[in-house]
């Protein structure tokens, strides 16, 4: 290919759908911070100090079968992060609720509901809130993105000494400003956008490989019924003692009640794995607290190793701040590269096409009505929460100031 045609390959990738590639950057930026984004807004969200041992779930319990006594666990879940609240979900009376608590203490900080920003922003980054086709368009995106980083490395060969030499100044008419900027920010950021190209195609591809019979992530043991199983199921306090009796080294984050009968209960943590998410690490019991089963990081096979850590290193939810600023710095630049590449795009071509909806394109106002779209769908549909099945976890009302096991 010659060097025009790689530009004009460049240039069309990047506004073909740009609309609605630069909705997803920019919600991609704000979902990596949402939590710290909800830290700074509410109390709440805050965790009251840093937790250097175990979370205190039996004391969370406590607390909760106090503050809640009319209402069930559905799920506990503590942050990579020390400085946020850990959240239970709750089945009340009232319906779905979060209780916010310290890990260190088990202390309440505060209670809300389904509908929260972090809820919003990854809702409309992921999937723009519709399940399945929503997926496979914004997991798409990927292909646009790869081809800008493959056919980057062709237009803007070795401009970079003569933009050392005379950088220029920056206006806002002129294109050639704007293609030095979009340049430089370009060859800082190539490592970010090529590592979310890559993780979003995996994205995709993990779509269409959950349609195949193919067993790829290790299965979810069955559970026998047990007809001599306990009146009243397990406590909060009694599934995390199992669990760390079975596992001393896991430090456990998760713990999801089972729904059905014939499920398991979920305890899941971390064992000092870097870059996976703490579902890679899994302990399963049934209702009668007996252990069914165990999964380690080390067991998972190469395609279930990429699962679990696709999610850390496109959000960069494996470290501290620091790494999600990171992130946001770079993702905002990626912003600009999208934003910066349809402007240069119109400043080149509007005076063959003065009539800016005329220059979208069927493409362009393809994208620009998904965007808005997902924009007010998940605006309508975030917040919503049903509760189809009550867990079988205990009314927290009859566990308070029952003796912990020892």
């Amino acid at each position: 290919m010659t060097n025009r045609q790689w530009f004009a390959l460049h240039s069309w990738a990047g506004f073909v759908l740009g609309a609605l590639l630069l909705l997803v950057c920019v919600t991609g930026v704000l979902a990596a911070l949402s939590y710290e984004i909800q830290y700074l807004s509410d109390s709440k969200y805050r965790a009251l100090s840093s937790r250097n041992g175990p979370v205190n779930w039996a004391q969370l319990e406590q607390n909760l079968a106090l503050a809640y006594p009319d209402s069930q666990l559905i799920s506990v879940q503590v942050h990579q992060q020390a400085y946020l609240a850990g959240e239970a979900s709750l089945a009340t009376p009232e319906g779905f609720r979060f209780a916010y608590f310290d890990p260190a203490s088990g202390s309440l900080t505060g209670s809300g509901d389904w509908g929260r920003l972090s809820r919003f922003l990854r809702n409309l980054h992921m999937y723009l809130s519709v399940e399945g086709v929503g997926k496979v368009i914004v997991t798409s995106l990927s292909f646009l993105l790869l081809i800008s980083v493959i056919s980057s490395f062709y237009v803007y060969r070795n401009w970079w000494q003569q933009w050392l030499r005379h950088p220029g100044k920056w206006r806002w008419a002129v294109r050639s400003n704007w293609a030095s900027w979009h340049k430089l920010i370009g060859l800082w950021s190539w490592w970010f956008v090529l590592l979310m190209t890559l993780t979003g195609l995996w994205y995709f591809t993990e779509h269409w490989l959950l349609k195949t019979p193919l067993q790829y992530y290790p299965p979810v043991p069955k559970v026998t019924l047990n007809t001599t199983a306990p009146t009243q199921p397990l406590s909060l306090a009694q599934i995390t003692f199992i669990a760390q009796q079975q596992r001393p080294q896991l430090d456990i984050r998760a713990v999801l009640y089972n729904s059905n009968a014939k499920a398991p209960i979920v305890v899941s943590g971390q064992t000092g794995d870097l870059l996976l998410r703490d579902r890679a690490n899994r302990i399963y019991l049934d209702s009668a607290g007996n252990v069914t089963g165990s999964q380690s990081s080390a067991d998972l096979g190469v395609l279930a190793y990429l699962t679990d850590m696709a999610d850390p290193l496109h959000f960069g939810n494996f470290s501290g701040l620091a790494v999600k600023l990171i992130y946001a710095l770079f993702g905002t630049g990626l912003c600009i590269l999208v934003a910066g590449g349809m402007r240069m795009h119109w400043l080149r071509t509007k005076h063959k096409q003065p009539s800016l909806a005329r220059w979208l394109g069927r493409f362009g106002w393809l994208a620009l009505l998904l965007a808005l779209s997902g924009i007010v769908w998940t605006s309508a549909t975030f917040s919503q929460r049903e509760l189809s099945k009550l867990p079988l976890s205990p009314l927290l009302g009859t566990l308070y100031n029952k003796a912990q096991p020892s």
